[in-house]
């Protein structure tokens, strides 16, 4: 019974679990390493069953301690998640906003919004995680991200998932002047990565012409690729207005093409019940303003 057991015994194992140690353990609760070892024990006389065990890199959790921490995982995450709604509950200026987006989305699109915000509200600390879609819809089921935002398409089994059409952007292929290859087939291409929603979107209409691109090059940010046009490595496929400047002075140039191109839809997921004050204000204010 829960009742019997002193919560606390969940938070060190929680913690040893974590440091992988109990000498890191005690120093982070700042209590003794003999009482983190009594805890341990005890928790284990409770459960009946052994939790880690020791190898030449440290605490190694047993098949049990596996199975006990990914629940208290979830539980840490809820009341982290708990605990940060309330504290910023009516606080616009201070916080944290924690938001999901894979690095090519983060920085053509995100960056804007957020140094903008921070203008006004200086003290609101801000960090986005990248990731695939699986990735990011994971994390902020278990309440580590605020909200999510994604290219199409978003496939959502969890029905506690809200998402939200944003906008649009027209896609382009990048080139430079010294490049006087014409024919889209005989291009070096320089792409985001396979599993990336604009790449697959874009081969997905490409294959309906049958045509297959020479990929030479795969980065995870727009900002990499356009470097690597820039540097002559072969032509590249980004959103176009994160080459507004550049293909207004000439610097690159739009490789035109015969395919209608997809478009990148961008969308905002998030867990509404679970959102604070502060991430709906940025939403509201920025976002989708």
């Amino acid at each position: 019974m829960i009742n019997d057991i002193n919560l606390n015994l969940y938070r060190v194992f929680y913690i040893c679990s974590k440091c992988n140690s109990f000498v890191e353990a005690s120093k982070k609760l700042c209590v003794s390493q003999p009482a983190i070892s009594k805890q341990i024990k005890n928790l284990e006389d409770i459960l009946g069953t052994k939790l880690f065990y020791r190898d030449s890199n440290g605490l190694v959790l047993t098949d049990d301690g596996k199975q006990l921490y990914h629940y208290i995982d979830k539980s840490y995450n809820y009341l982290m998640a708990g605990e940060k709604i309330i504290k910023e509950n009516n606080n616009m200026n201070i916080g944290t906003i924690v938001i999901g987006a894979p690095a090519h989305i983060a920085s053509f699109y995100l960056l804007e919004y957020i140094e903008e915000y921070r203008k006004k509200h200086p003290n609101v600390f801000f960090r986005i995680i990248n990731g695939t879609t699986t990735e990011l819809l994971k994390g902020l089921e278990e309440h580590r991200i605020d909200f999510v935002i994604d290219s199409s398409p978003i496939n959502i089994v969890n029905n506690n998932l809200k998402v939200t059409l944003l906008t649009s952007f027209d896609t382009c292929f990048i080139t430079t002047k010294s490049n006087k290859e014409n024919d889209i087939e005989k291009q070096k291409y320089i792409m985001p990565y396979e599993r990336s929603s604009i790449r697959k979107n874009l081969e997905k209409e490409l294959e309906k012409h049958n045509v297959k691109l020479n990929v030479v090059l795969e980065v995870e940010t727009t900002d990499l690729i356009i470097s690597s046009v820039k540097s002559g490595i072969g032509t590249g496929y980004v959103v176009k207005k994160a080459v507004k400047k550049e293909l207004e002075t000439n610097e690159l140039l739009e490789l035109q093409t015969p395919y209608n191109l997809p478009k990148l839809e961008l969308n905002l997921i998030c867990i509404e019940d679970y959102l604070t004050n502060l991430a709906s204000y940025f939403i509201k204010n920025h976002i989708k303003k």
